[in-house]
Formats: structure tokens, C-alpha cells, sequence
């Protein structure tokens, strides 16, 4: 069966330096991890093809560089974007906090805005062993719902 309906998306990546946002598209597009970290200047463009039922989409995912020097250039390229992924590092607290700071700036820059805007959120950086991860993430839900330790293990999925 061939795909009826071509749908164009632009979609954004944003998040602080070093969240791993362009190792992240790599993966997903390439199938490749993106190991030599080099920091994004301004953005890179990747594009994939999916095919849902009678629809193809053509994802055109917009790398953006996460340095607060380049922020204001960056933001340029939200315009006409469909949806967002907000990335963060699930080893490091500020990237996390810095996230409201990031969706404040698409939604200010987006055009037209939009009353929906989606947006998708994406902890990072699971896979490292060596990292703590668990405590960073059980400490910030424990004190945004005020749960006790015990009340979030024994009700975590």
C-alpha cells in the first residue's frame, strides 16, 4: 500500500549544552551513537520519512545549539516549527531547571503563537552507569509533589 498523504513537520530540540540533544538525533535518525562531542553552533538540520497507515511524515528536526551565548540566533529557528522535544540531562539538576527558562523562549519566539503548542519532555542520560541519576530525579519529585522516600518507592510503577 502506498502512503496517500505527505505531511511536512519542522520540529525543534532544545535544551541546555551538553544534554546530549545532537547524540540523541543521531541515534533516532542514523541509528549511530554520536560519541565525539562537539558543541552545535547555531543548528543542524536531520531529516527522517516515517509512514503511519496511508500517511508519510518527513521529520525535519531542527539540532539546536544549547549555549546561552547563542540563544538569541538560536531562537530564530523555532519559527514555523510544529512541536518541541525539551531535553535535559537526568544527571544534572540545572539542566533540568533550566527547562522552563527553554520553554518560555519557544513559545515567546514561535510564529504564529499558538494556543497548543506540543511539546514532548526527554530526560537524557540514563545509560551511564557510572552517574547518579536516581536520586537527582527521586529528589526533585519528592519535593515538587511532597511525597516522603518511602511514599514514592512503594507507589512508583
Amino acid at each position: 500500500m502506498n502512503p496517500q498523504k505527505k505531511v511536512d513537520l519542522k520540529l525543534i530540540i532544545v535544551g541546555a549544552i551538553g544534554v546530549g540533544k545532537t547524540s540523541l538525533l543521531h541515534q533516532y535518525v542514523h541509528k549511530t551513537f554520536y560519541e565525539e562531542y562537539q558543541t552545535t553552533l547555531g543548528a543542524s538540520i536531520l531529516s527522517k520519512i516515517i509512514i503511519l497507515g496511508d500517511t508519510t511524515l518527513k521529520l525535519q528536526i531542527w539540532d539546536t545549539g544549547g549555549q546561552e551565548r547563542f540563544r538569541s540566533m538560536v531562537s530564530t529557528f523555532y519559527k514555523g516549527s510544529d512541536g518541541c522535544v525539551l531535553a535535559f540531562d537526568v544527571t544534572d539538576l540545572e539542566s533540568f531547571e533550566a527547562l522552563d527558562i527553554w520553554r518560555g523562549d519557544v513559545l515567546a519566539k514561535i510564529v504564529p503563537m499558538e494556543e497548543s503548542y506540543p511539546m514532548v519532555l526527554l530526560g537524557n542520560k540514563i545509560d551511564l552507569a557510572d552517574r547518579k541519576y536516581r536520586s537527582i530525579l527521586e529528589n526533585h519529585l519528592i519535593d515538587s509533589i511532597k511525597l516522603s522516600p518511602e511514599q514514592s518507592r512503594s507507589s512508583c510503577c
